[in-house]
């Protein structure tokens, strides 16, 4: 985490291009290359990137532990999450989602050769997101005592002790079939894919057929959504907006706001998007 601009409160455009960019890390901890799309009171929605081979830990001003609940949605590449206080790995490939609750340790790899490409959403958000604050909270995190590397405890009877390190697992890798599915809309019912569903934090995705446009829709809390594959346009029924985004290009709708979805072209298009504090 870095600190990030405020986001306006109404409605707006995030042309990849004019998304905030920022390192984090330093050379201890490793460093992640992040796109800040929107940071409000409600949610925090980036995309940050891993090189081949790089990786995150932790040194004594950075430190991969936060309040909120955080998604991990991974675009490309695949990426190793690893809870250094209980030695959890787990592996999350492309359309894959990684979850955990707060104040999880957590440890990022990129064991390939290509570049790791991952949508972060996290919720609820720290009032104060500065440098000085952020600097402040790592310093109050206690030191690791050791850092896990392995689950040992289960190293006697894998996998028949698999059940019991399932139900004490601190983070989930989530396939598509794990995805909470929901029928929205009753003129033009489309299908939304819901990865994470927490009282605090949604994150799902939804693709368009050519042509569909769905209806007017409006969520409990704020909405950060990014195209992850081909072209839609952004309706805004109350004010007239009409907009249009391309692959990575991202849009803001504050908690309340009506808007729709169309997808004018002639493919698929598909976007994935976080909500906080509330879905419906």
């Amino acid at each position: 985490m870095t600190s990030s601009p405020p986001s306006p409160r109404e409605p707006h455009l995030l042309r990849y291009q004019d998304v905030p960019l920022v390192l984090w890390g330093d050379n201890t901890s490793g460093e992640v290359c992040d796109w800040f799309y929107t940071t409000t009171e409600k949610i925090h929605f980036i995309m940050f990137s891993l090189r081949p081979g790089a990786r995150w830990q932790h040194s004594d001003r950075f430190k991969p532990i936060w309040e909120p609940d955080v998604a991990f949605h991974v675009l490309q590449g695949s990426l190793t999450l690893h809870n250094p206080a209980t030695g959890e790995v787990c592996v999350a490939h492309r359309g894959e989602t990684l979850h955990f609750r707060r104040n999880t340790w957590h440890y990022g790899y990129n064991f390939t050769t290509s570049e790791t490409r991952v949508l972060e959403a996290a919720a609820p958000v720290p009032a104060d997101l500065s440098n000085e604050a952020l600097n402040r909270m790592a310093q109050s995190v206690p030191p690791l005592e050791e850092i896990r590397r392995a689950r040992r405890e289960f190293m006697d009877s894998w996998p028949w002790n698999m059940q019991d390190a399932r139900e004490s697992e601190t983070m989930k890798v989530l396939r598509p079939s794990d995805s909470l599915q929901i029928i929205q809309g009753e003129v033009t019912p489309v299908r939304v894919s819901l990865f994470v569903v927490t009282d605090k934090l949604t994150m799902g995705q939804v693709t368009l057929l050519p042509g569909i446009n769905t209806d007017v829709e409006a969520h409990g809390g704020d909405e950060v959504l990014v195209v992850t594959d081909g072209r839609i346009n952004m309706r805004l029924p109350d004010t007239g907006g009409w907009f249009e985004l391309s692959e990575r290009d991202g849009f803001f709708t504050p908690q309340g706001t009506r808007h729709q979805y169309y997808n004018m072209s002639d493919k698929p298009a598909t976007i994935v998007f976080g909500v906080a504090p509330k879905y419906y």
